[in-house]
């Protein structure tokens, strides 16, 4: 009797890798090979998918990325270094500023510059994060999306000894190198704003899931009790998503805010976008910023001096970010054995509108 002769399940992921390979050998080095969105498409894969084979050929030596053109079979006579910028998502504007100047450092270093963008989605991000250490780069600098998920990724990637800065976070124990701002002092500085302008009920809105969240909460709370004021509110907007809208959270806490007998009579606010939604959650309960209560955002970014009133915020420099985790990267691949290196970098309090004297009539 015949039987069928087996054969072996190709998976996805093996046949993207085959067709790619196949397409490399046959071609001179310096042949452009398309791009991995085609890759996908040909082979009936996902992107990820697709990703994952270039990283096995780019690991291998077989084949190189070159940023924004696409994918060629690698000259080993012109090969450049690469170094990722990681960002989980590139809406959000500190990414990009943070990404811009990452770009120049790397540019000037003579070396190749791919941009990766997780799009706003954790298991994506995660995803990039475990691909990093055979994707043929040399190094990477990731901007933090924050939250325990991330946290733990961002740990198992510094135990494969994968040369990576993380913008926007520092670790205590030294296992990666981070550069962020002076969160504690941010903080102080909204603390010192308001009580200087007689304030002595005030609040706190943020997304205290984020450790940057956290230090300037506790910057707030110290320096208002340094300064012998009561115990701030606290409201947490965390939510599911590191990713998620907070319109709901900030709303639930103005409602709280609003319906107090003697309610605040400012607010500091974790972030921008958190401060402007605060504002139009204020404005349709018919609370008046900065008549009625007085806002201070974290940030500075391009929209803040754009609202109205144009908010009162605490100033960090992303661009900055980017520059010196760009420039920690490039100390360490110079000298792999050198001691972990993380910076906080200051802050400056720029003072607009929404935050004016108190009035002692305020209810």
């Amino acid at each position: 009797m015949k039987t069928k002769k087996e054969t072996k399940k190709v998976s996805p992921f093996e046949r993207a890798e085959a067709k790619l390979r196949e397409a490399a050998l046959k071609a001179a080095p310096g042949t452009a090979l398309g791009s991995e969105v085609a890759l996908a498409k040909d082979c009936d894969v996902s992107r990820m998918t697709a990703r994952k084979a270039v990283d096995a050929l780019v690991a291998e030596g077989l084949v190189e990325r070159r940023a924004g053109i696409g994918l060629f079979v690698r000259d080993a006579s012109a090969v450049r270094r690469r170094v990722v910028f990681l960002a989980g998502n590139l809406l959000w504007e500190p990414a990009i500023r943070s990404g811009s100047s990452t770009r120049r450092v790397v540019a000037e270093a003579g070396m190749d510059f791919e941009l990766r963008d997780a799009h706003g989605d954790m298991d994506s991000f995660i995803s990039e994060l475990e691909a990093l250490p055979g994707s043929g780069a040399v190094g990477a600098v990731v901007v933090s999306p924050h939250g325990e998920r991330a946290d733990a990724a961002l740990a198992e990637l510094a135990e494969t000894g994968f040369p990576a800065v993380v913008v926007d976070q520092l670790f205590g124990d030294d296992s990666l190198a981070g550069v962020s701002s002076d969160n504690v002092s941010g903080g102080a500085k909204a603390a010192e704003c308001l009580a200087s302008l007689g304030h002595v009920r005030v609040a706190f809105v943020g997304d205290l899931e984020a450790d940057t969240v956290k230090d300037r909460w506790e910057g707030f709370r110290g320096e208002c009790a340094a300064r012998g004021l009561p115990p701030p509110l606290k409201y947490d907007i965390s939510g599911a998503s590191r990713f998620a809208d907070w319109s709901e959270g900030v709303a639930a806490a103005v409602e709280r805010i609003v319906a107090m007998p003697r309610r605040p009579t400012a607010v500091f606010c974790s972030c921008d976008a958190v401060a402007r939604l605060a504002m139009r959650a204020f404005a349709a309960k018919g609370v008046k910023v900065p008549e009625d209560v007085s806002l201070v955002g974290f940030d500075d970014d391009p929209i803040a001096e754009w609202t109205s009133p144009a908010l009162t915020t605490i100033r960090q420099d992303f661009a900055a970010m980017g520059e010196t985790a760009a420039k920690t990267l490039l100390a360490r691949l110079a000298d792999p054995a050198a001691p972990v290196a993380s910076q906080a970098l200051p802050v400056a309090l720029v003072m607009r509108e929404s935050a004016v004297a108190a009035k002692e009539t305020i209810k």
